[in-house]
Formats: C-alpha cells, sequence, structure tokens
C-alpha cells in the first residue's frame, strides 16, 4: 500500500496570515507550479492554483488531512 503525502509534513507547504487577520492562508510552492496550474486548468479548477485552504483561526494547523489530487509529488510517484 502507498503512503499518503501529508501537506502538513511537506516542505514545499507554506503559510502566510495577512495582518491584522487570525487566519492563515496555506498554499503549495512545489518548483513544478507549471503542473500546478496545468492541472486546474484542464479540470477547470476555478481557486487559485496550488491553494490548500485557510486555517483556523489562531492556528498553523495545515486544514487538510492529505495532499490533494494535483499534488506534483503524487505525479512523480
Amino acid at each position: 500500500m502507498k503512503e499518503k503525502i501529508k501537506c502538513s509534513e511537506c516542505e514545499f507547504c507554506r503559510s502566510l496570515r495577512p495582518r491584522n487577520n487570525s487566519r492563515a492562508e496555506f498554499t503549495c510552492k512545489h518548483p513544478n507550479q507549471m503542473y500546478i496550474l496545468n492541472y486546474f486548468h484542464e479540470h477547470r479548477i476555478v481557486k487559485h492554483p496550488g491553494f490548500l485552504g485557510f486555517g483556523k483561526p489562531w492556528s498553523d494547523e495545515v486544514p487538510i488531512k492529505t495532499s490533494p489530487a494535483w499534488c506534483p509529488k503524487k505525479k512523480t510517484e
């Protein structure tokens, strides 16, 4: 069985908490951004490419358990 990839353990997962905001925004900053852009375009996903979600207020916990279908690491496995 394949081991599941967790964004919370990935070195490419980044968080940004805008000033005066209680929630952090999590995104994937994998070097293969072109793969992510193409995946979003082909599957007609209209959210920001690489966006993982918003965290809970004042928390730095990644809001998703396992990596999304468009994860570049899944492509290489």
